[in-house]
């Protein structure tokens, strides 16, 4: 229940902010925001061990982060009096309302039976849901960064991934090996 409301908290954030996507082959998960093309690296080049064991070492990081920042966004929801249910209510409103101006947004909101008072929560919530996935981008970067990967490498991997079986099945293996040998100490 919590993942289904946590994926239309995305799905409103993709529509609020296009251009800036999570985690897609269409776009990539830190498509760099500044206007700069990002430019092209050779998929069919092959990626040596390293490659993959930074990847994912670096992808665990940046799925810890989204998760983080997918609870912060379901509190930030609740925070300003709106149940997950009801965000996602009047966000499918929006979305399936398409509105282009802020008196359509107001036909939809009428139309749909939602008041003021949680009109103006959900406009709330949802510039608290903005702030923090800004946040957690920035720290998603630095992350990335942090181990050697440029944002474009990581992109690029994490689209040759989406088509490669292989590719998949070597950093799912990478990321089993990594957390046993993690665990090992603990142990």
């Amino acid at each position: 229940m919590v993942r289904y409301c946590v994926a239309a908290l995305l799905i409103v954030l993709a529509w609020l902010t296009p251009g800036a996507a999570w985690a897609s082959s269409s776009s990539p998960l830190l498509a760099q925001a500044t206007g700069v093309e990002v430019p092209e690296i050779d998929a069919s080049a092959p990626l040596s061990d390293t490659d993959i064991a930074t990847f994912a070492k670096v992808y665990q990081q940046v799925q810890t982060l989204r998760l983080q920042a997918e609870q912060k966004m379901a509190k930030a929801v609740e925070d300003e009096g709106l149940t997950i249910e009801r965000f996602n209510a009047i966000a499918e409103t929006q979305l399936t309302g398409a509105a282009e101006s802020s008196e359509d947004m107001a036909k939809i909101a009428e139309k749909a039976k939602i008041s003021k008072k949680d009109d103006k929560k959900f406009k709330a919530a949802v510039d608290r849901i903005i702030a923090i996935r800004q946040s957690t981008e920035g720290d998603m970067e630095k992350a990335i960064e942090a181990d050697g990967l440029s944002i474009d490498t990581f992109n690029s991997i994490l689209e040759r991934s989406a088509d490669d079986t292989t590719l998949q099945r070597q950093i799912s293996d990478e990321i089993v090996k990594q957390t046993l040998a993690a665990a090992e100490p603990a142990a």
